[in-house]
């Protein structure tokens, strides 16, 4: 069996997913989780009814990005704190967001690749339970498109974004 193509591929370590709001990484994130879903619609036609198999298309995209973290209490301009969350959530208007592979060691994500977008705070939960790290779960849903900004989570330069 040859594995010589299995050695070129690799995996996108989790502790890598950076999401950043505006252009400030999450501090102390521990979990970032992405949902992009298409809402369908269904055709009937007279033609089609004859058949078994319904027809689907696409009526509109949404996408979902849950992330988790630690509650820092002395953030700075770099970091977003749960402080900043709450009153950009608050103030209920869309927000610039992204999220990309880590760049480097550095704590941010790679500006030159990922996916990018307005989105909503919808959700924003505070947890403090006794002899723990408190800790914070916060929702954003996009708010218009989502787009991919060079080669998206693939670090291969040879895959391109056909939109560029």
């Amino acid at each position: 069996m040859d594995n010589t193509n299995e050695a070129n591929h690799s995996v996108l370590d989790g502790t890598d997913l950076i999401l950043s709001i505006g252009d400030k990484a999450l501090g102390f994130s521990t979990g970032c989780k992405v949902s992009t879903s298409v809402e369908t619609g269904e055709r009937v036609t007279k033609e089609a009814s004859s058949g078994k198999w319904k027809e689907k298309y696409v009526k509109s995209f949404s996408e979902e990005i849950s992330s988790e973290g630690m509650v820092l209490t002395d953030g700075d301009s770099d970091i977003p704190t749960y402080d900043e969350l709450k009153d950009i959530q608050l103030k209920g208007e869309p927000i610039d967001a992204a999220y990309s592979i880590r760049d480097g060691d550095k704590r941010t994500g790679k500006t030159d690749g990922g996916y990018k977008g307005r989105y909503i705070i919808t959700s924003l939960e505070l947890d403090g339970q006794a002899g723990d790290d408190s800790k914070y779960s916060v929702k954003l849903e996009n708010s218009g498109p989502v787009r991919k900004i060079g080669t998206g989570l693939n670090s291969n330069s040879q895959i391109q974004n056909q939109d560029q």
